[in-house]
């Protein structure tokens, strides 16, 4: 299988280690607008590896370009700005070549889902949104919801924390880009059978992650799933599905005050005479930060899915975690890059094996079998726990609920 990775960043290097690291995987190249970056992530791929990663320069906006560098190959994996994902897409059906990428941000992922005839005509399969989240957490809704007879609501979160140590100011686990957009927009929720426009980091609550976790502040932002479960389980009758995110109060005070000096903004700002957006700014700054050869690393993402329903007239819900930790085979990675960045690889390794087939655009609830994919993620030390709750003696959910309320009366 030719694969050919289009971007070495943050997710980028993690998707490049994991392809390199199995041994079905025969040629890999990496593509970055930044060379450097790429002969540095090849460099590593190989000196672990084996030399079988190619390192090459692209500008993603120049479409002939693009569409001459992927010709040829089995597959793309898209991990530039989410921004692309469309004008790759139409790349990639000009070459004739399949399609991934991690995530769209609801606003993209709505426009990827269009393409759906143009890929089926085309005999070319595309994923859109197959990282962690969206990607693993649309896999375990799809397997919570094959164990009900109808679905009711789909609730999704994430709890983030590092206790990594660097002399850098300031570093995270994703693209500054999508996390400072992630702050400015607003987010759409699905709420009974509607999809509705929230205010940005509303519908604040308390969630129990799993340890090292715990209790965790977590609130509504934009994110891909909303863009594709309600309309793949409408049928099973769901109505709600919302996704939330929670971060370490240091992190989210930082945020905060970046995104009130206007680094969040759309609007471009004149700097010496030159247009740039904020976040670019931003990013600059961060990526000029000095390596800090003594760093430690030690974060947690903790992906939750709860998937209520009913199973012969009988209310049940499943509660889905991953516990996403930095791994043995991967010292140089965050634990969030062993899974946002790895599972574009273990989907990859699926289409090679033929356990992932079809064509058209697929969301990845809609295409991946969820136990092999599991599998494929246990490799990683990625773990999947699920929990199925359910009531003895009555079946008034909502009397429950308000037991869990200080204000019971609420």
């Amino acid at each position: 299988m030719k694969v050919i990775v289009l971007g070495a960043g943050l997710q980028g290097i993690a998707t490049a280690l994991d392809l390199a690291w199995n041994k079905e995987m025969k040629e890999i190249v990496l593509a970055d607008f930044d060379l450097p970056r790429a002969e540095y992530v090849a460099g590593l791929c190989n000196k672990k590896y084996g030399q079988k990663t190619k390192a090459v320069r692209i500008d993603v906006t120049d479409f002939d370009a693009l569409v001459a560098l992927i010709k040829g190959f089995d597959l793309v994996i898209n991990e530039v700005n989410y921004y692309y994902n469309c004008h790759i897409m139409e790349a990639c059906l000009k070459a004739g070549v399949n399609y991934l990428d991690i995530g769209g941000l609801y606003v993209e992922t709505i426009k990827q889902m269009k393409y759906n005839d143009q890929f089926k005509k085309a005999g070319l399969l595309a994923i859109a949104g197959i990282g962690g989240t969206p990607g693993v957490t649309n896999v375990c809704a799809r397997w919570a919801a094959d164990q009900l007879d109808t679905v009711e609501d789909i609730n999704i979160y994430c709890g983030c924390d590092d206790w990594s140590q660097s002399k850098k100011a300031f570093e995270v686990t994703y693209a500054i880009e999508t996390i400072m957009d992630e702050f400015y927009m607003k987010p759409i929720q699905y709420f009974d059978g509607k999809y509705t426009e929230v205010e940005p980091r509303s519908g604040g609550e308390i969630i129990q992650y799993a340890k090292p976790i715990g209790d965790m502040y977590s609130y509504f932002i934009m994110h891909s799933e909303i863009g594709t479960i309600p309309e793949t389980f409408k049928a099973k009758g769901l109505k709600n599905c919302t996704f939330r995110i929670g971060f370490p109060d240091a992190v989210k005070e930082k945020l905060e005050f970046l995104h009130g000096l206007g680094f969040s903004s759309k609007e471009p700002v004149t700097v010496d005479g030159a247009e740039v957006k904020p976040v670019r700014i931003l990013k600059k700054m961060m990526d000029l930060q000095p390596e800090d050869p003594d760093a430690t690393i030690n974060d947690c993402d903790i992906i939750k899915t709860v998937v209520s329903g009913t199973k012969d007239g009988k209310k049940i819900e499943y509660q889905l975690e991953a516990i996403c930790r930095p791994v043995k085979e991967w010292p140089e990675l965050l634990g969030a890059q062993v899974y946002i960045g790895g599972a574009p690889a273990w989907a990859a390794e699926m289409i090679r094996k033929g356990q992932i087939s079809g064509a058209g655009v697929f969301a990845p609830e809609e295409c991946i079998p969820p136990k092999a994919f599991f599998a494929e993620a246990a490799k990683r030390e990625i773990y999947i726990q699920a929990t199925k709750k359910f009531l003895l003696g009555t079946d008034d959910w909502d009397a429950v609920r308000k037991k869990e309320l200080v204000d019971q009366g609420k």
